[in-house]
């Protein structure tokens, strides 16, 4: 293979790849915007119980309807089924302000505040 051809196909290669690195970003940041998790959710029964229709596997009353919130990470009032820990949903209106509020953190989970 020629030094031409094999130029002409790392060319080709990097504007594919550049392409869609670029398709990825705009499509994460339209998903991020449209996914509005903080805002309330209602699950009466009969629907699925795992988000993000439903709040997951906790502890309340499923014969009856309910207006949740998903909460930041140990800021809900319910606890789950399976471990008994607090989970981060919200059953009831007015949550406070700081457990829905969307934190700024870094990706790893324990260098939030």
């Amino acid at each position: 293979m020629t030094t031409i051809g094999i130029l002409k196909k790392i060319a080709a290669a990097a504007l594919l790849l550049g392409g869609l690195a670029a398709t990825g970003a705009e499509f994460s940041v339209a998903t991020a915007r449209a996914d509005d998790t903080f805002a309330p959710h209602h699950w009466c029964p009969g629907q699925r119980h795992d988000p993000p229709t439903g709040p997951g596997d906790v502890v309340w009353d499923w014969n009856v309807c309910h207006t949740f919130y998903f909460t930041n990470y140990g800021m809900g009032n319910l606890v789950t089924s399976y471990s008994g820990e607090n989970a981060p949903v919200w059953d009831g209106d007015n949550p406070p302000i700081e457990a829905i509020t969307r934190r700024h953190c870094p990706p790893i989970a324990f260098m939030c505040p």
